[in-house]
């Protein structure tokens, strides 16, 4: 006797559309909160623009993508500081650094 993963009657038509929303979202949520650092265009407009800020050099700054902590939900953004005084706060970028 064979087992079956989703039942005797197999996946319902009316759940296929759930599944695809929930997979939707999900995939929505991933891209807010992990996008912009692995797209290639956009981390190369953050690199340029804190380059522009501190000094035309990669080796006076440091660009990190900071995400969210728990009990005060910040949105993730771009930070920009500079590598010879990290005691300052830096420059918040946001979320968008236009690419273009």
């Amino acid at each position: 006797m064979g087992v079956s993963a989703v039942g005797d009657r197999g996946i319902r038509p009316r759940t296929i559309p759930l599944l695809f929303f929930g997979a939707l979202a999900v995939l929505a949520v991933l891209v807010y909160l992990f996008g912009p650092p692995v797209m290639p265009g956009m981390r190369s407009a953050a690199e340029d623009k804190c380059n522009q800020m501190y000094g035309a050099n990669f080796r006076s700054y440091r660009l990190e993508w900071v995400l969210p902590k728990s009990p005060n939900w910040d949105p993730p953004h771009w930070l920009c500081k500079d590598k010879r005084d990290l005691a300052k706060p830096g420059a918040n970028f946001g979320w968008w650094v236009n690419p273009f």
